[in-house]
């Protein structure tokens, strides 16, 4: 929607600007002086003419951004977006200082201790002879000018925000939805901005069955924004199950059964979650996999096959079973007949050039899957799948199974790291204990 432009003169200043390496990428951090306040523009990459920057326009919250508070979603919000604009080439983070919806920090304990009381979030504001949101957005407006984009995409769920924005001469080409997952907490204050001040909120409810996963919203968040923004490659979930001593499968006979069947449960559901599901072609011959979501609800994920020689089986379940058919990688060094077969029976089989072992080359394969419509995949395995997706720096989030088990097999992962280099770490690494397994999960962060 567009509104007539309302132009005001330039009273924003910039005062400097520094590099800031975070651990979400590099940024520019610019500082604007504007009648007594000072606000920041925290910025990805060359804006400067660029038409549809995403944008989240960010309102402080000290007790949500600094202290963790649980009883709003702005400190999620702001670290959602600081893992979106990580990964994209250009992007901004607008941090106002307008505490508390513009009343300051001081009424907003106030209303904190009204809506102790009773009183929702709308009714506590009226009450101390405020209106329930009193931001201008006209400095956000002026930053952005001073910044040169032609055009934004703004992450918000926030209709008045749009507006406001446009009312003031930004270009909103569209709008990313930020929901972060909602907690016994903030509920109440959730529903009331939905209801009370019309933010576009979906409030996801959980089946009984799945009420164990909430500790996985994170993730299931940072994929809704994923698919909502244009990114060059998918983002990329990696899980995989270990033992104690890091095996992730015996050195021979049948495969072995490593997670509880509450973890399996958990694999599947994210796999309901993606568009896509990646594994090498030999867990296609070892294994004879379905990947698909059956231990829970959902849809299920588009199978993929990274096969350099095309050596998937033609009677391979994959290519028997319902659904969606499954995507072959492959490169020059595979059969043309072969692969004249395969599509014969389903598959779509995309060549790519191969890497210096031959082996497919994974920074075209995320090309040609975002060509297919794959703006999330999760990548399973195997060994030399996962080792080839870290070392090449191109996973954003881990969730890894750790069974009470020591089988001294194969290893997941082997020299990752050269002499010198930093070791690769989760950014925010949590524990969760689902049945007998420990999950280790958090967003990735190389050096």
């Amino acid at each position: 929607m567009q509104t007539s432009a309302v132009r005001y003169p330039l009273v924003v200043k910039n005062l400097v600007k520094t590099r800031l390496p975070t651990s979400f990428g590099e940024f520019s951090l610019f500082l604007y002086a504007e009648h007594g306040k000072e606000h920041l523009a925290l910025v990805k990459g060359d804006v400067s003419g660029v038409a549809g920057v995403p944008v989240r326009v960010h309102s402080e919250c000290l007790t949500g951004d600094v202290f963790g508070s649980r009883r709003c979603d702005c400190g999620d919000q702001l670290r959602h977006t600081l893992q979106y604009l990580g990964r994209v080439e250009a992007g901004i983070l607008l941090y106002l200082r307008q505490e508390g919806r513009g009343i300051g920090l001081l009424k907003k304990m106030e209303a904190y201790n009204l809506q102790d009381q009773g009183m929702d979030t709308v009714e506590a504001n009226l009450r101390l002879g405020h209106q329930p949101d009193e931001r201008d957005y006209g400095i956000a407006a002026r930053i952005l000018r001073d910044l040169g984009v032609a055009s934004i995409r703004l992450i918000t769920n926030n209709p008045h925000k749009v507006e406001a924005l446009q009312h003031h001469g930004v270009e909103v080409q569209a709008r990313i939805p930020i929901e972060v997952g909602h907690h016994r907490e903030n509920i109440g204050y959730l529903r009331s901005k939905a209801e009370r001040m019309a933010h576009l909120l979906n409030f996801r409810e959980r089946r009984p069955e799945h009420q164990d996963f909430g500790f996985i919203d994170p993730l299931i968040d940072q994929l809704r924004l994923a698919r909502e923004a244009g990114q060059g490659f998918p983002f990329v979930t990696l899980t995989y199950a270990q033992s104690m001593d890091g095996s992730i499968a015996a050195d021979a006979g049948a495969p072995l059964a490593l997670s509880s069947q509450q973890a399996l449960t958990l694999t599947h559901f994210l796999r309901a979650h993606h568009d896509g599901l990646l594994v090498g072609v030999n867990t296609i011959l070892a294994d004879d996999p379905q990947l698909n979501v059956r231990y829970c609800e959902g849809e299920d994920p588009r199978p993929i096959i990274l096969d350099s020689h095309l050596r998937t089986p033609l009677d391979c379940r994959l290519l028997r079973q319902a659904g969606k058919p499954p995507i072959i990688l492959t490169t020059s060094l595979s059969d043309p007949a072969q692969r004249a077969a395969l599509a014969g029976q389903g598959a779509v089989v995309i060549q790519v050039d191969g890497d210096a072992e031959g082996c497919v080359d994974i920074p075209q394969a995320l090309v040609a899957l975002t060509a297919q419509g794959i703006r999330t995949l999760m990548v399973e395995g195997g060994g030399k799948i996962i080792s080839t997706f870290l070392k090449q720096h191109l996973v954003n989030y881990c969730v890894i199974t750790i069974t009470p088990k020591i089988i001294g097999g194969l290893k997941a992962i082997d020299g990752l790291s050269a002499a010198g280099e930093a070791p690769l770490t989760l950014a925010d690494c949590r524990y969760q204990i689902l049945g007998s397994d420990v999950i280790a999960y958090g967003p990735v962060h190389f050096g």
